[in-house]
């Protein structure tokens, strides 16, 4: 059985972090930790889900990232921005 990933209280300000099902919520667990985690927590995240499924599930989903979620995907992924499904009726702004 997989242990836990450590996310802090901060990230969870609204629930109780102990109580959090990681495997039933487990997009609504990477879409905020990539908005409002630090980056040993989304290094964490991805390695209690798998590389490989949260690379997908940001790609995927239909939820509005933010931008600064996008753009740490897109480094850690190496992906562009018409990989993510959630900016095919919302365009990006690039930042210069």
């Amino acid at each position: 059985m997989k242990q836990f990933p450590n996310i802090s209280t901060q990230t969870f300000w609204d629930v109780n972090v102990s109580t959090i099902d990681f495997i039933e919520y487990k997009e609504w667990v990477i879409n905020r930790v990539f908005d409002r985690g630090t980056l040993d927590e989304v290094y964490e995240i991805i390695k209690f889900y798998g590389f490989n499924q949260v690379k997908q599930q940001l790609q995927t989903t239909e939820d509005n990232l933010p931008k600064h979620a996008i753009l740490l995907a897109r480094a850690i992924f190496e992906l562009n921005y018409s990989d993510f499904k959630c900016l095919e009726k919302k365009q990006f702004q690039k930042p210069y």
